[in-house]
């Protein structure tokens, strides 16, 4: 069976139950516009993260930002004052390093991966034991077996043609961290890796071979096998109908869309594909306790993942 599939057997067998918060095993937040705001940490953030562990479920933090290395992250986080660990992070950059780990085993063939990125990407190729080489200079002309593009600030015409160059005359597999558009800030709307994916793929007259992630919904199946349950048994919290909501629903997931970030309700209320609906809205993650105490009162969408 294929995983698409699959997953739509997995969402449909869900949807004929209803929400029960006791059923609830783990509890995936996204970052910007949930948790924080840029470098700013929302004051309802951190007393909601404490009170999913103190109910006794799991946490996690599911970014499609892969500038950063989990490891990274945690030390960011930490200094904000927020005690997050590396092992409840997953990051597009980490799930990248998973795929092509996965991808390679076995193999005979040291791979070269040419990566249009920040430094995250590196850091966790190297962390989950990723074989062969890789680098983010434009001038390495070694033939890439792969092209691995996230958000880089530092983008430039030299890398994009480099990552052409390979994609067209090397034969390497392109691969994207994710497709979002934009990430925000305190300035506002910035482009996002989903920016620098499309201009790779106008050029190259093709699109990735694989999206690492949200809307995909790898990372969630991810954390459903590390912590051994169901897909039925997450609830995902985001503030992005196309991502974070999308990704839940791909997934057979539960899902909580907060008005904190850059989804509001006109823009909430002119969604037509059912599978960016969320199940549940709530103002910010300060509601999360209310949610699971009274979820009749948050919800939007029809019953069931």
């Amino acid at each position: 069976m294929s995983t698409k599939r699959s997953l739509q057997s997995g969402g449909r067998r869900a949807a004929a139950e209803a929400f029960e918060p006791e059923r609830i095993k783990v509890v995936v937040f996204d970052a910007d516009g949930v948790l924080v705001h840029g470098s700013t940490l929302y004051p309802a953030g951190l007393p909601a993260w404490q009170w999913v562990q103190r109910s006794g479920r799991r946490t996690y933090l599911l970014t499609n930002n892969s500038m950063r290395s989990r490891s990274a992250y945690a030390r960011r986080w930490q200094r904000m004052g927020f005690p997050l660990r590396r092992s409840e992070i997953v990051t597009s950059g980490y799930l990248a390093a998973l795929y092509l780990r996965r991808e390679l085993a076995g193999g005979r063939i040291r791979p070269h991966i040419f990566v249009v990125g920040g430094p995250g990407i590196p850091a966790e190729l190297k962390a989950v034991g990723v074989p062969g080489s890789w680098t983010r200079d434009p001038a390495d002309e070694r033939p890439a077996h792969y092209v691995l593009v996230g958000l880089d600030k530092q983008v430039n015409y030299r890398k994009l043609s480099r990552a052409l160059r390979a994609i067209l005359y090397d034969g390497a597999v392109f691969l994207a961290t994710n497709r979002d558009a934009t990430y925000p800030t305190e300035r506002g709307l910035f482009p996002g890796a989903g920016s620098i994916v499309a201009a790779l793929a106008a050029s190259a007259g093709r699109e990735p071979a694989a999206v690492m992630g949200k809307p995909e919904p790898r990372a969630l199946e991810l954390i459903a096998r590390e912590v051994g349950c169901s897909l039925e048994e997450l609830l995902v919290v985001g503030d992005r109908l196309e991502t974070d909501i999308l990704c839940a629903r791909r997934a057979g997931a539960w899902s909580a869309l907060v008005l904190s970030g850059v989804t509001d309700r006109k823009r909430l209320r002119s969604v037509t594909d059912p599978d960016e609906l969320p199940h549940f809205v709530l103002r910010d993650v300060g509601q999360l306790p209310d949610l699971f105490a009274h979820p009749a009162r948050y919800r939007w969408a029809t019953p069931g993942p």
